[in-house]
């Protein structure tokens, strides 16, 4: 096993004793092993096989034989008997946003066992007469239930492109292979994807199939087809382990191009797609497009768009919200309708990003450092105002110390240029936590909701409304405060914010951070409907961090914007200027 496999085990250990109600003592001493294991510097099993782990702080005796095992074997009989003594539904519902372990075993011992029970149990009241939860927490339960209904088995974009990407360089470096490319909502960089399919050409698909159901990190075969195999494919991505369902279906290399259009865009598009087919005495599928007694042949998905009268549209665009129509060419001449989307090329800055000043890991000039080396000109430091404490948020005397050091930095550094900046909480009246005067020390205000997410929805409106139309307020940061399979957003009106930030001239944030992307792409198009500037921020907190601007990119190009859309896609100087304003 990996560090990552292996943290991950003492991680599972950990909260399933917390489940059977052991001493929390015994379950934060796997907590701190895990992270014990995470930090150490080299690789585990050398460290294993050399007698290294005694002596290592926070591993004793018992976890030492433990990662052993693990590490040696793959196994842990322990941990094996630890999941087969809670009941699955018990497991589950640790899914449920604010609903630990000490519940869960709570619901156990009332012999509530799964999800379908504490439906019910919720419902009839009976969570709600149980001691330590209440009405509210049986309500707060049942939002949580059906949230866990909609997002299912989904995972995060950035973690479905990681275990996609290798799947596709696998297929790819395959003998045989001629192309190879992936499909579905994870080629269109949805948020959030169900599952990964790869499409392949090759004109012996048959080694290809018995290779790809034998790939590390295969878990299981759900089928295998003379052209189509599913597997369940698991991966650690950032020391979190992902799993997925995987599809690859390989055609011929003449097929190539209609089954990447078929299976990239979604149904509704498709539809669309086959009609104009049949508009024109043809038939579309995800084979061939032929009539008349002959196919057309199509080397690439530009000649099949150009065979249906369209231009070429991104993957990112195929979710049929009128694309198609402003593909549509005449006369067979190019349309040039479409907008030519943003690239993660065009970005030259970011704004909303933290070091150890709040709750940062990094240093100022690491930060600093690391953004010019992504080859950006400028970087903004927006660490967290003062009544953020759980952030460790600064006071006025330390926003002046540390204005003091971006000042030094900017005179000794070159090929980067630091932006004094501040993510401003946005108070439960919808005030500023700072004064007007310390606003004033920043060259922009990122002014973000933090606290206090109950607010009815009017309210929580008013809140964010009164905020962008602060004289000060740069932008507004994470719109809905959504965490993506965690927690939905607040209540919030975001036409009503987004008309009041077209009217306060207040740019608005595309949080990039994966587990955010907020502004959603459906809002973006609202958004630059009404010519506001939109910002892809990575809210980062690390140096490696930074370059999550790119999932902003991913859903600006969703939303169709352009680079004159995006206000970081301008240069230092213009930026600037726009600044001082």
């Amino acid at each position: 096993m990996t560090k990552e496999e292996v943290a991950d085990a003492l991680e599972e250990i950990a909260t399933l004793l917390e489940v059977k109600g052991e001493n929390p003592f015994r379950a934060n001493a796997y907590r701190n092993g895990a992270r014990a294991v995470l930090q150490m510097s080299g690789d585990l099993g050398e460290i294993v096989r050399g007698g290294k782990l005694a002596g290592v702080p926070g591993i004793g005796e018992t976890l030492r034989d433990k990662i052993t095992a693990l590490v040696e074997t793959g196994e842990l009989p322990f941990l094996t008997e630890l999941r087969q003594s809670i009941p699955a539904g018990v497991v589950q519902m640790l899914r449920i946003p604010g609903l630990g372990p000490k519940k869960a075993k709570a619901l156990q011992d009332a012999g509530i066992t799964s999800l379908e029970q504490l439906k019910e149990a919720c419902e009839s009241g009976t969570v709600a007469a149980m001691k330590g939860f209440g009405a509210k927490t049986a309500t707060k339960i049942l939002e949580g239930l059906a949230f866990l209904g909609q997002v299912g088995n989904r995972v995060r974009i950035d973690q479905a492109l990681s275990v996609g990407t290798a799947l596709l360089d696998a297929v790819r470096a395959m003998p045989g292979v001629v192309r190879a490319e992936l499909a579905g909502s994870l080629r269109r960089r949805r948020e959030t994807v169900g599952d990964i399919d790869i499409i392949a050409s090759s004109p012996k698909p048959a080694p290809i199939m018995e290779t790809f159901v034998k790939l590390p990190n295969v878990q299981q075969i759900i089928g295998k087809g003379e052209t189509k195999s599913s597997i369940v494919v698991q991966q650690h991505v950032d020391g979190e382990r992902v799993t997925l369902n995987a599809d690859l279906r390989v055609v011929s290399d003449k097929e190539f191009p209609f089954t990447l259009v078929y299976f990239t865009g979604n149904k509704n598009l498709n539809i669309k797609m086959r009609q104009r087919a049949i508009d024109r005495g043809l038939r579309l599928n995800e084979y061939e497009l032929a009539g008349d007694g002959k196919t057309i042949k199509c080397k690439d998905e530009a000649e099949v768009f150009a065979a249906l009268d369209l231009d070429w549209i991104p993957p990112e665009m195929r979710e049929d919200t009128g694309e198609v129509e402003l593909a549509s060419r005449t006369d067979h001449k190019s349309a040039g309708r479409l907008p030519k989307l943003v690239e993660v090329e065009d970005v030259r800055g970011v704004f909303h990003n933290h070091t150890i000043a709040s709750d940062g890991k990094n240093t100022l000039e690491e930060m600093a450092l690391a953004a010019k080396k992504l080859g950006l000109e400028y970087l903004g430091i927006a660490d967290h105002s003062q009544s953020l404490n759980i952030a460790n948020g600064l006071s006025p005397q330390r926003v002046r110390k540390q204005q003091q050091e971006i000042d030094e930095l900017n005179s000794r550094l070159k090929g980067i240029r630091l932006l004094k900046g501040t993510e401003c909480d946005i108070l439960e009246d919808g005030s500023l936590d700072f004064s007007d005067d310390v606003l004033a020390t920043f060259d922009y205000v990122v002014a973000s909701v933090h606290t206090i997410f109950g607010q009815p929805v009017d309210v929580m409106t008013d809140r964010i409304v009164r905020a962008v139309r602060h004289p000060k307020v740069t932008m507004l940061g994470h719109a809905t405060g959504r965490l993506l399979l965690r927690r939905d957003g607040y209540k919030v009106n975001l036409d009503k914010v987004l008309d009041a930030a077209a009217e306060a001239g207040t740019m608005v944030e595309i949080n990039a951070q994966p587990l955010r992307l907020d502004l959603d792409w459906v809002y973006c198009k609202r958004a630059k409907t009404l010519g506001i500037p939109l910002v892809i921020n990575p809210d980062a907190h690390h140096t490696s961090e930074l370059e999550y601007y790119k999932y902003g990119v991913n859903v600006a190009r969703r939303g169709w914007l352009e680079a004159k859309d995006v206000f970081n896609t301008r240069t230092l100087k213009q930026v600037l200027a726009h600044l001082k304003k």
